[in-house]
């Protein structure tokens, strides 16, 4: 324990007298840091409220026990001068009160100079518990008072009140009878009166205090009144003004930030993070969870010389020096300053563990990146004459070195040991990432040369290509090859970039010339890795990607830029899932800046990341938000708990050729699907095990929904369900996952994917009719559905329902494109609140935020929106997703814990972030604080007060 600090501990609520004669005092009160010390000052208060005007205290001397005697050996007779001065010991008795060294001493003090018949004892906590036929506390039960100071110390029962009940100030009213009873107990032997005469008084006085009280205060009142209306109403203007003006300055830097997103990214993330700092608004959390698809930016200095990525998640960034960096994150791993000459390229092996770093000399070294001590070199050997410009691994274990000479090809099975093979050809100018093909350049006539490479790393001529340009030379990084080697891009003269299908090599066929729209021609190439996607890089700055899916009709997509100008971007690399796209560049001042940007084929995205699942089907979240299914066709589990992203756990046996939709059962270890509903054991989810053993087969069921609250489900029939119309509802009791049992077939229903929906008490099942209105059922278990009432639509046909998590609002979408808010509370009378109609297309998917306040929407047209849905009567959109192309036919779930929100559609599905508190985070760690002068100049006149210290 510490010694009483000043201002605390143990004081007199008066003055203390100069000299060190004992204080005059009528009560000591005694307590333990266990019982509030302002309930204590009230207490005293109210016991003081007796005295006037007959009966005034000279003091009531307070004590708290919170620190150590030991510490301040003047403490002690500054309590003992106390303890001598008074008549009374107040015992604030508790366990922590009677484990207290400090009260313990107090007692021992006063039961030596005092009579125990002047401790007055106020229960507060803990077991008090007198035995009158031993005349003693019994300590096998009491805790509240120490035994060791107090056994036998009284002959008859002690004076006591019980406060347990007192546990805020709230309690303490002057007034309240509890508190009168208990204050008058003590204060009649303090002050020698009765405790009916100090009651009465008590009363009496309060009684004519009161009285003058209501006279002073009416005429107080009226005045008051006038006073208290144009001030209410002046604080009420200033407020709302002042919560209107904040609310325009977030938005204002919302608008802002949107206006710097490629040019000044990490401004732009400290200006959305201030944005909902000021005000959360709608356009704020929207841009928040857009935020993903903002570039991350790298700065360097020198000439840019590269850029790679590994299938293990790193990123190198290649200038003056080479720095290696989390690809998902943007955390730097390493900076490999110590380097031999001057960096030239670099490239990861195939299995991401090998760097290869390449010099101005044509040597290469060889560094293990996965060592834990970090990357560890293997070898430093003199691969080629000139300067290297290009490193290509190969399956095979080969590393091919091209130089401004030539190059030559590496045996690297054991890296710490490469050998040189044979040498390439004079002029290569690329290689295929198979190491089965390289290209090369006459400087006569400018023709191109397809070289096959054997396995013996022997080179020979597979064909001649005619010049993409009779101008000039094809320079490193303006070719390249995808990645199965099928087809070739070279860059030509005036923005033209030639594709050739070279699946043939003895045969190349030129399938199409794309025009790059840049300023300055086209400087670097590269495809993705699945070769459908060709990114441009362009001598102006801006990069620009290509459909080559099907290389006789390319199209371009997304342009991207935020680079200056004049800097060329010199490389390209996507990441091993073309879900990222690494650049570099540097400008006129060699100043180098490395960005990756967040894609998805041709677009840009926001998307977390996006899984490779098949069909249509809607998602579904297990409760514990570890678990996702998804796709359909088939059913796939995917782990969302792992490092450093969801990875497949297991396929789920599909029942139906067409698919079918999946859904988890309250207790997150049960995945329902198929029609009949068959159950499977997810518990081990690398493993599910079908529970349901007579279903042999199933009809699919185009959507399913569980009921949160009792044991049933409801699905909707597939295309193939015989007798049945597709959409048609059926209701199963699945109390028992082993023989799930149909309830009933819903007539007269037609659902969508997502129009069947619980409502959270599961009394109500919503449902679309084939005439288009939607259908309210009174649902049970232990009787079949009936029909509650019904809503009409005015946009056609309602396509897709969503219950509001805590309540029955419901959600409708329709073909139109509409979505309305509807209060079903009293289902035979539902109430309509507002409505919206932002889509071109019907709506596919309507999900709630677990929260309440924010809604997903999936539409035809391929646009996926969010909405604030706080206010039913008024929704407010708060954001249209970048899903990296339209996506129609997508449909949506929210996570259970409301972190994620994934869309299922023919291209995947989507995860987004919408977790506001962990992106606030994100972005804080993604971008460096805001200077002085950026927050003079978008926020001018406010305190420099940055968002993210």
């Amino acid at each position: 324990m510490n010694a009483p600090q000043a201002g605390s501990g143990s004081r007199a609520t008066g003055t203390e007298p100069e000299a060190r004669e004992p204080a005059g005092y009528d009560a000591f009160i005694s307590y333990s840091h266990s019982w509030d010390r302002k309930l204590t000052k009230t207490f005293q208060s109210r016991l003081q409220d007796f005295d006037r005007p007959w009966y005034r205290p000279r003091s009531l001397r307070l004590f708290r026990d919170e620190t150590n005697l030991a510490a301040s050996p003047h403490l002690w007779r500054e309590i003992e001068r106390g303890l001598t001065g008074s008549r009374w010991l107040v015992l604030m008795a508790s366990p922590a009160a009677a484990a207290s060294p400090w009260v313990r001493k107090e007692i021992r003090w006063w039961l030596t100079h005092r009579s125990a018949d002047t401790l007055l004892i106020a229960w507060t906590d803990g077991t008090l518990v007198w035995d009158d036929s031993r005349m003693s506390f019994d300590w096998s039960r009491t805790d509240a008072l120490p035994r060791e100071e107090m056994d036998g110390s009284f002959d008859q029962q002690p004076r006591w009140v019980d406060l347990r009940w007192l546990h805020s100030r709230e309690q303490a009213g002057a007034a309240d009878p509890r508190l009168v009873e208990c204050v008058a107990e003590f204060a009649a032997p303090i002050t020698g009166r009765s405790k009916d005469e100090v009651i009465g008084d008590h009363v009496r006085r309060h009684r004519r205090t009161m009285r003058l009280v209501r006279s002073t205060v009416a005429a107080l009142t009226a005045l008051l009144l006038v006073a208290l209306a144009g001030g209410v109403t002046a604080y009420q203007q200033r407020n709302a003004a002042r919560s209107q003006t904040l609310i325009a300055q977030s938005r204002q830097l919302v608008a802002e930030a949107s206006s710097i997103s490629d040019t000044q990214p990490d401004l732009a993330r400290q200006l959305l993070v201030q944005a909902y700092r000021l005000a959360p608004t709608a356009e704020a959390a929207g841009a928040l969870v857009a935020s993903r698809g903002l570039p991350r930016v790298i700065d360097g200095k020198g000439d840019a010389r590269g850029v790679a990525t590994s299938s293990g998640g790193l990123l190198a960034v290649a200038d003056d020096r080479v720095r290696l960096y989390d690809l998902a994150t943007g955390a730097l791993r390493a900076s490999l300053e110590d380097l031999d000459g001057s960096v030239a390229a670099v490239a990861f092996s195939p299995d991401g563990r090998i760097l290869a770093i390449g010099d101005a000399e044509g040597g290469v070294r060889l560094l293990d990146v996965t060592s834990a001590g970090g990357p560890k070199t293997l070898a430093a050997v003199p691969a080629a004459a000139g300067v290297t410009n290009e490193l290509v691994f190969t399956p095979a274990g080969r590393l091919l070195v091209l130089t401004n000479r030539g190059g030559s090809v590496l045996d690297i099975e054991d890296p710490a040991r490469p050998r040189s093979l044979e040498s390439l050809p004079p002029d290569t100018i690329a290689a295929s990432d198979t190491g089965a093909l390289v290209l090369t350049q006459s400087r006569e006539d400018l023709s191109l040369g397809l070289w096959t490479l054997s396995g013996s790393a022997r080179v020979s001529r597979a064909a001649t290509l005619a010049a993409p340009s009779d101008r000039a030379l094809v320079t490193h990084g303006r070719a390249a090859f995808s990645a199965n080697g099928h087809l070739l891009a070279v860059v030509a003269a005036d923005n033209q970039v030639r594709v050739w299908d070279i699946a043939d090599p003895t045969r190349p066929a030129v399938r199409s010339d794309l025009n790059a729209q840049g300023r300055d021609g086209v400087s670097s190439v590269e495809f993705s890795s699945d070769g459908t996607v060709l990114a441009l890089g362009g001598s102006d700055g801006v990069i620009t990607l290509w459909d080559v899916s099907d290389p006789f009709r390319p199209h371009s997509g997304a342009r991207l830029t935020g680079y200056p100008a004049f800097a060329a971007v010199s490389g390209l690399a996507f990441g091993p899932d073309g879900q990222t796209l690494a650049s570099i560049a540097s400008d006129r001042e060699q100043r180098t800046s490395a960005r990756v940007w967040a894609v998805s084929g041709i677009d840009r995205t926001s998307t977390v990341t996006i899984l490779p699942t098949e069909g249509t089907f809607p998602p579904s979240f297990s409760p514990d938000s570890r678990l996702l299914a998804a796709g359909g066709n088939p059913t796939t589990v995917w782990r969302m708990d792992g490092l450093p992203g969801p990875h497949l756990a297991s396929t789920v046996e599909s029942l139906d050729a067409t698919g079918q939709a999946s859904a988890f059962g309250p207790g997150g270890h049960t995945l329902f699907s198929g029609r009949p509903v068959v159950a499977w054991d997810t518990a081990d989810p690398a493993a599910p095990r079908k529970v349901t053993p007579q279903a042999a087969s199933s009809d699919g069921a185009t959507g399913i929904s569980l009921n949160p609250a009792l044991p049933l489900l409801a699905t909707a029939a597939g295309p193939l369900a015989p007798s049945l119309e597709v959409g048609t509802v059926q209701l199963w009791d699945v109390g028992d996952r082993t023989r799930p049992a149909l309830v009933d077939t819903l007539g007269g229903t037609a659902a969508d994917p997502q129009a069947i929906s619980f409502s959270p008490d599961g009394g109500l099942l919503a449902a679309p009719t084939g005439e288009g209105p939607v259908r309210l059922w009174n649902v049970a278990r232990d009787s079949g559905p009936t029909v509650a009432g019904s809503i009409g639509t005015t946009g056609g046909k309602a396509t897709a329902l969503a219950f509001a998590p805590g309540n029955r609002t419901l959600l409708v979408g329709d073909a139109g494109g509409a979505i309305t808010t509807w209060d079903v509370s009293r289902p035979a009378h539902p109430l309509r609140r507002g409505s919206a109609a932002p889509h071109a297309g019907g709506i596919s998917g309507l999900a709630y935020h677990p929260g309440g306040a924010l809604a997903a929407v999936a539409a035809q047209d391929g646009r996926i929106r969010l909405w604030d849905t706080s206010d039913p009567d008024h929704l407010v959109e708060i954001a249209s997703l970048a899903t990296g192309g339209l996506y129609p036919q997508a449909s949506v779930a929210f996570s259970a814990d409301g972190s994620l929100l994934a869309a299922s559609g023919d291209r995947g599905t989507r995860l987004w972030s919408v977790d506001l508190a962990a992106i606030l985070r994100r972005l804080c760690a993604e971008s460096s604080r805001i200077t002085r002068e950026q927050w003079e100049q978008y926020l001018p006149g406010q305190r420099y007060d940055p968002p993210c210290v």
